[in-house]
């Protein structure tokens, strides 16, 4: 008889001990009975016969492999997550689909030729475990990663292509078709359950050797793993909301680090943290240029969010030419932060130098930080003005402002509600590639990655909103942002941008280079603030107040008598939306410069997680 230490997958629950009859190793799936149902559960161990009866484990056809395996332990570390959680984000082998020999799959379509710069910087990257690819839209970064993949295939050796969904365009799922044929499999949440099935089967038989797909397909069973790219990779999508709470942008770095797989972060606008990084490791490949030899002329409009007859020129212009336009407004976010019309400022935490968020259901203004709350001024801090806004424009009511306006022009909206099916997805990106739409609206959608062929002009609204989000990251976000939209116009011909801000001399500063707000962050970011911290956010939820409140209360209790003084509790009190679901919701928000200490300290917590009802986040980009 064996015996066996076993995590229940999927589950928020301890590891448990089993018998079995069978030998299985480490990463094998069993079938094990609790409380008189049979779950499936993963072997992480063999043990002693302990002092107690076992039930028996019986083993099953899958099987995690050893990638996997190195994923799911970190995530359970890094992430203070169970064993079972951690694991129950990879799909296992099935060991009755025995691969075949696999087909060489000679390019359809060769690559196109690099040219000096991409040859260049594909060399660098062929001499490094990792890269980061920091090139400019349009640079020809999409041609660096076909010839990496077609390197890695030729090794004998499968890759994974990972993008914010969102990116997962048909153009693309094209452009690595056309080179490398039915290699390929797309792999996304909006894939039907029957095609997913197709697709794991073809995996495994060795048939589909490139996995193009978002977040969760770091998690496939595609064996032999030679290369990981991250393309975007500064895009929030590849952080998880929930439990595990995990970024496969930091994981894929760990697998890459853990199993000698070639690793490719690639962006126009990186991270703070991934160019931090990449400088102090000397891993940074800057491709500086754009592949067509296009000019963008730089507008700017200095006046808050709205359709000026300024804007209407210039889309008329447009529409007369035959071209088309994009125009960007701020996705709908939950709070607004107060304005100053005359001198521009936004009120301020004076503990925190975040923008205070508006809550008018209580007369104040609060910091999503450290909670510390004042009455909403009548005056503006700064120049006495009383003229205070909080106004903004919306996807809608922009759309129905130009159909009133421009009553000639083919008008759509690309956000979540009008792109929730692949499909409809599809449909607008055709029909504007076609020119059926003249005018397409967006959020922050309208900026990943898209290839729009007769796009010369592209505006931009609202966006001194994202500057004064109350986010430490604002500035890093909206000009990031800013980059993106400005590079979807203009791809192959001279282009035009408008910018309505009323913080034009501030982003003149780095409208010309991302690099440059790079440095000014790097300069100017407090070193309370990642990259130079690191960050924890435990938060809480109950349908009854005081409990949440509580239980908030007795995990304070725990950190203080645990926590070293290289730990600070940086505010502890109500999130700032109080409540969602039916839930309130509370948190505690930690800060250390050591990122072991951290979370040390959130792993003496989280076994009472689920019975206090609280999760923990590592690394989080949302605190709201």
């Amino acid at each position: 008889m064996h015996y066996y230490k076993i995590a229940p997958l999927k589950a928020n629950s301890p590891v448990l001990t089993y018998a079995g009859t069978e030998k299985m190793q480490k990463g094998d799936i069993a079938i094990i009975p609790i409380k008189n149902q049979n779950k499936q559960g993963v072997v992480l161990e063999s043990c002693l016969k302990p002092d107690f009866v076992c039930k028996q484990a019986i083993k099953s056809t899958q099987y995690f492999n050893a990638h996997q395996i190195l994923l799911a332990e970190f995530i359970a570390q890094y992430y203070c997550c169970s064993y079972g959680q951690a694991y129950g984000l990879c799909v296992p082998f099935e060991s009755t689909l025995k691969p075949s020999v696999p087909p060489t799959h000679a390019p359809i379509c060769p690559p196109h030729t690099l040219n000096t710069l991409q040859a260049q910087a594909l060399q660098k990257i062929q001499t490094q475990n990792s890269s980061l690819l920091f090139g400019d839209t349009g640079s020809g970064k999409t041609e660096i990663y076909i010839h990496a993949l077609k390197e890695t295939l030729e090794m004998g050796k499968n890759a994974i292509f990972l993008m914010p969904e969102i990116a997962l365009t048909p153009q693309m799922q094209m452009r690595l078709e056309s080179v490398f044929g039915e290699s390929v499999g797309i792999w996304h949440s909006k894939i039907t359950a029957k095609k997913k099935s197709l697709l794991l089967s073809l995996i495994q038989t060795g048939q589909i050797r490139i996995i193009a797909g978002a977040r969760s397909a770091l998690f496939l069973p595609l064996a032999n793993l030679g290369l990981l790219i991250i393309d975007e990779e500064h895009d929030d999508a590849y952080k998880s909301q929930s439990t595990p709470k995990y970024n496969a942008r930091d994981a894929s770095l760990y697998l890459g680090h853990k199993a000698q797989i070639k690793v490719i972060l690639g962006s126009a606008t990186p991270s703070l943290n991934s160019y931090y990084n990449a400088q102090k490791s000397n891993t940074l490949i800057r491709l500086k240029g754009r592949h067509f030899h296009s000019q963008k002329q730089i507008l700017f409009e200095n006046t808050p969010t709205q359709i000026t007859p300024f804007v209407l020129d210039h889309l008329s212009e447009v529409l007369k030419k035959g071209e088309q336009a994009i125009i960007f407004l701020p996705t709908r976010a939950h709070f607004k932060t107060i304005l100053c019309q005359q001198c521009f400022e936004s009120v301020q935490c004076p503990f925190c130098s975040i923008d205070m968020s508006l809550h008018l259901d209580k007369n104040i203004l609060s910091c999503h930080y450290c909670n510390h709350a004042m009455p909403i001024p009548s005056v503006c801090p700064k120049c006495g003005s009383d003229d205070l806004s909080s106004q903004r424009l919306g996807t809608a009511q922009a759309a129905t402002e130009l159909k009133t306006l421009l009553p000639q022009a083919s008008i759509g909206v690309f956000d979540k509600d009008h792109t929730s099916t692949q499909n409809k997805l599809k449909k607008i990106l055709t029909d504007f590639n076609q020119g059926k739409i003249d005018i397409l609206i967006g959020t922050q959608m309208i900026s990943k990655g898209h290839d729009y062929h007769s796009v010369n002009l592209a505006i931009i609204l609202g966006i001194d909103y994202l500057l004064k989000s109350g986010d430490y990251r604002s500035y890093e976000k909206t000009i990031a942002l800013m980059h993106q939209i400005a590079g979807r116009s203009g791809r192959k011909e001279n282009g035009k941008v408008i910018i309505q801000s009323t913080q034009s001399e501030f982003l003149k500063n780095f409208i010309q280079d991302y690099e440059d707000l790079l440095h000014f962050e790097l300069e100017h970011r407090s070193h309370s603030y990642p990259p130079f911290s690191r960050l924890a956010l435990i938060s809480f939820a109950h349908k009854e107040d005081a409990k949440a409140k509580n239980n908030l209360e007795s995990v304070l209790k725990i950190l203080e008598s645990h926590k070293t003084p290289e730990i600070t509790i940086i505010g502890a009190g109500k999130c700032a939306i109080e409540k969602i679901a039916s839930k309130y919701r509370y948190q505690i928000f930690l800060r250390s410069h050591s990122a072991m200490t951290l979370i040390k300290l959130m792993h003496t917590i989280s076994p009472y997680a689920q019975k206090m009802g609280f999760e923990i986040d590592i690394d989080p980009i949302l605190i709201a």
